[in-house]
């Protein structure tokens, strides 16, 4: 590949990357009642505005889920992974990017809520050290709640320690096992594999 290509792909795949992770930052506060009065939820929704509002015209939210910005997201991941397959010459048709674009995004989502749930262990171990959490990073807590919360009804009260990070990372695992199993089966079914 030529160097116009490689830095194509990389500006590419870096603005498709970052407007991604907003736009599901966008859907995960709607989703877990997120405080959007925040710094970091106002910077969120004023950067994915612009191209959801229109969209949301077209999609409506249902139960309460903004599905415009789900449209979105596998919208741009398809054109991320068009642009990508056209940089690199791959052959690759609208079947095989649809089923590589939701794997791919079952995938990163697993790995979103590693890290958010990572980060929010290592927060309230700083918070309590320094006596309470910034409320700038109360997002962080809240969209950690949206996993964290079934864990917790899954495990009994034990005497002030939180164990269900420890359940959550487990359930995140075994999901990016199984999501990664039927990535080929999925292959196969669209006539790729």
């Amino acid at each position: 590949m030529d160097p116009l290509s490689q830095i194509a792909l990389l500006l590419i795949n870096t603005a498709c990357s970052v407007f991604l992770m907003l736009v599901w930052l966008r859907f995960l506060l709607q989703a877990s009642g997120a405080d959007f009065y925040n710094p970091m939820s106002q910077f969120v929704v004023k950067a994915t505005s612009p191209i959801l509002h229109p969209l949301r015209r077209v999609i409506p939210s249902v139960f309460g889920l903004d599905f415009a910005a789900l449209v979105l997201i596998f919208v741009v991941k398809l054109v991320q992974l068009a642009a990508t397959a056209y940089l690199t010459e791959q052959a690759a048709t609208p079947a095989l990017l649809a089923v590589t674009a939701v794997f791919g995004l079952l995938l990163a989502a697993s790995s979103f809520f590693f890290w958010l749930i990572l980060l929010m262990v290592i927060l309230s171990w700083v918070s309590m050290a320094s006596g309470g959490v910034s409320p700038a990073l109360m997002p962080i807590f809240q969209l950690s709640e949206f996993i964290l919360a079934p864990c917790r009804r899954l495990l009994p009260s034990m005497g002030g320690f939180d164990l269900s990070p420890i359940i959550a990372f487990l359930a995140i695992q075994i999901f990016e096992i199984l999501v990664k199993s039927a990535y080929p089966t999925a292959l196969a079914l669209v006539g790729a594999g």
